[in-house]
């Protein structure tokens, strides 16, 4: 979702820039891309690198609230997203797996209006170890009894790719401005953006 569907890898920077700033520390834009967005940790892995004296929970919470107030003033999809999601329903089945919290994610669907197009959604919550482990996929796969070698995983950060390779799925990457230098190796293809997939791309995988 964050970065692929929403534009809201944004919004997750600022807020954490914001946050620490309010306690004294900072983060850099690339400290972000790195930890967060490229492997698919946090803020406790953040406070354990820098030796931070610091509560990854206080420090999260707080920035949930930053981000919140965000979401209701600077939300915006992704180039194409909403194109692509209406070109997709009804020749796939649709799936949402998100490393963000529920709460964030139930509503940035809901508030772009994209919800309806998924058939399924899987959070933060769903799983305990988060991409770039396979769980959130086979999580997926397993409810609604698909087998992985029939799931195509689009993602936009190596973590998904990696996460989507672990689990036996075909792959495209859609990298964006954040993740343009992440590896890439293990997708199958790489896009642009949203508009160069088809159904051609997708059914040769």
């Amino acid at each position: 979702m964050d970065g692929l569907l929403s534009d809201t890898e944004t919004l997750h920077l600022k807020a954490y820039q914001q946050t620490l700033a309010h306690f004294g520390q900072t983060l850099t834009d690339q400290e972000y891309i790195d930890l967060w967005i490229r492997d698919g940790q946090g803020i406790a892995e953040h406070v354990e690198k820098k030796q931070l004296s610091l509560n990854p929970d206080e420090v999260r919470n707080h920035k949930l609230k930053i981000f919140w107030d965000m979401l209701h003033a600077d939300l915006d999809e992704m180039p194409f997203a909403t194109n692509f999601l209406e070109r997709m329903s009804g020749n796939y089945q649709l799936l949402l797996a998100s490393s963000s919290y529920s709460k964030n994610v139930l509503f940035i669907i809901e508030r772009l209006g994209m919800k309806h197009f998924f058939e399924m959604v899987a959070h933060k919550e769903s799983v305990a170890i988060p991409k770039p482990a396979p769980d959130i996929f086979l999580y997926l796969a397993d409810e609604l009894k698909i087998n992985p070698s029939e799931c195509v995983v689009i993602e936009d950060a190596q973590k998904g790719i990696i996460a989507a390779h672990e689990a036996g799925m075909k792959s495209i990457a859609v990298p964006n401005c954040y993740t343009a230098d992440n590896d890439f190796s293990l997708a199958d293809r790489i896009v642009a953006s949203l508009q160069d997939i088809d159904f051609q791309m997708i059914n040769a995988l």
